[in-house]
Formats: C-alpha cells, structure tokens, sequence
C-alpha cells in the first residue's frame, strides 16, 4: 500500500481530500510521524496544511484572540500580543517538550491529539477558549472542554477540521500558576499537572479557575473546588479542605509513570501549595 502526500494550498483544497480513505493531515508531524514509525497508524494520503494561510496568523480583535490552527507553538511563545494578554499560555507552551518540538508543533495539532497530559489545554480550559470547526457547508465553534471527549478523541465530526482556537482576553487581572509533576526535569510528560488563574483581595478568594491534567480521560476544569474556593477566606482549614476536595475530584489510572494514588496526591498538594503562597503573601 503506498502513502501519498500532498501540499494543500487552500481549506477549499483541505475539505475536498480530508474525506478520502485513511487520510491525515499533517502539520508539524511531532505525533503523527512518530505514530507512524511505530505503526500504530498507517495513513494512505498525508495532507500537508503547513502552508495554508487561512490556517495560520495570530489575529486579535472583538474582545479575544485567535491563533490558526498551523500557527507553531514556538511562534505563540514570540507573540508579544499573546505574552502580554495571555500570559498563562507561554508559561505552559514553554513546558512543552524542546526548542525544536515547539518550532514544530502546533497548538491545533496538540489539541486534536488529545492526550490527557497535554500541556496546552490547561491554559485553554482556564482562559474558557473555544475551537472553531469548519466543514464544506458550516463552521461552528465547540468549547475545548466540549471538544476534548477521550484519550484520543475529539469532537470533530467525519468532513470537519479545526480552523482556529479562540481565546476570549480576561477582563480582569489574574495571578497565575502552572506547575507539572514528572519523572525528569526535561522532555517530561506530566504525571498531573495543575494550572490556575487566581485573584485574592484581602484574604478572600475573589476569583479562581482550577484545570488538571493526567487525571482524567482528558485535561479537566476542576469547577466543584473552585466553587469551595470562590468566597472563602484562605485559612489552613481551608487549604485542608481544597486539597482533600481536589484529590477526590480527579479520576486518574495507574500506568508505568505513576500510580492514580500519588496522581491525587500530587493535585491536591500542587493546590494547596498555590494557595498556601497566596495566604503568605497576604500575611507576610
């Protein structure tokens, strides 16, 4: 059977072959190429979308932000306008593998690979972005906590592709947090991983977002503890008690990397590290 490639020049172009049998698209190639020499996947046709345009630029306007889909990680991390607005989202992209992974992946392509320990959708959860999907006859914009469905899966329907990812820019100032737990300070793929966006005014949690990853099926919003939290002064009695309702919150598996045990551990600790900060500032 032999493989096909193609360099498309359009999303026109895209939509006409993306429903041929076996076909994948190929942007960056940091997962695809590897799946392949390890023949866990073996496409007929590999459309190359590097050079679409449509696909590609930082756009800001509206009130958000939107980064094409073939937009590489390493020009996010370049983007003055993304470091200033979203800050959270370079701190996390400069976690994510090396110099070279990050000059060729792409934030659509790690998102539509959908590992449970992607580094990128925890900023994404946390800034409530949306992905936009376009097919022949329609565009529709999916939430990436919609979009993320499984280790693997995706919302994507048979004749879509993802377009963009759109980031609504905060309307208020955040404190912010990320930190990922590995087996190796370098190249790591998280055991858990914890993000947060956090404002506290005089000791009260005024506003927090809470999002997991590799502890759940997919990178998850942890929405009951930041309802615990939203209003709640920060006393040890209450760090106590986030980091016990975090630990419980999660669903992870035991794997080679570590066990589901020390995964809730490590999100319940990285929680009430953050807070316990923020409660010293305040008293310091």
């Amino acid at each position: 059977m032999s493989l096909q490639y193609l360099k498309v020049s359009s999303i026109e172009q895209l939509l006409q072959n993306i429903d041929e049998p076996e076909a994948r698209i190929l942007c960056g190639g940091t997962d695809l190429l590897v799946k392949m020499r390890s023949k866990l996947i073996q496409p007929r046709l590999l459309l190359d979308i590097s050079e679409v345009e449509e696909l590609r630029g930082i756009r800001v306007g509206n009130g958000e932000i939107e980064i094409g889909a073939a937009v590489t990680e390493g020009e996010i991390i370049a983007s003055k306008g993304i470091a200033e607005r979203l800050p959270l989202l370079v701190t996390a992209l400069l976690q994510l593998g090396s110099v070279q992974i990050r000059n060729r992946g792409t934030l659509g392509g790690n998102l539509v690979n959908a590992s449970p320990a992607a580094d990128s959708a925890i900023p994404l959860l946390l800034y409530d972005a949306e992905v936009v999907l376009r097919s022949a006859g329609n565009e529709r914009r999916v939430s990436v906590e919609g979009f993320l469905r499984g280790p693997g899966k995706t919302a994507i329907e048979r004749g879509e592709l993802l377009r963009a990812i759109v980031i609504p820019i905060p309307s208020e100032k955040f404190s912010q947090f990320f930190h990922k737990v590995g087996r190796r300070k370098a190249l790591t793929i998280a055991i858990a991983s914890l993000g947060a966006l956090l404002r506290v005014e005089d000791g009260t949690v005024e506003a927090i977002r809470l999002a997991a990853g590799s502890v759940a099926p997919t990178p998850i919003r942890l929405h009951r503890v930041e309802e615990f939290l939203i209003g709640s002064k920060l006393t040890d009695s209450v760090i106590a008690s986030a980091r016990e309702l975090a630990s419980s919150a999660v669903s992870p598996i035991d794997d080679i990397r570590a066990s589901a045990d020390y995964r809730r551990q490590v999100i319940g600790d990285l929680l009430a590290r953050l807070l316990r900060d923020d409660m010293e500032k305040i008293q310091s």
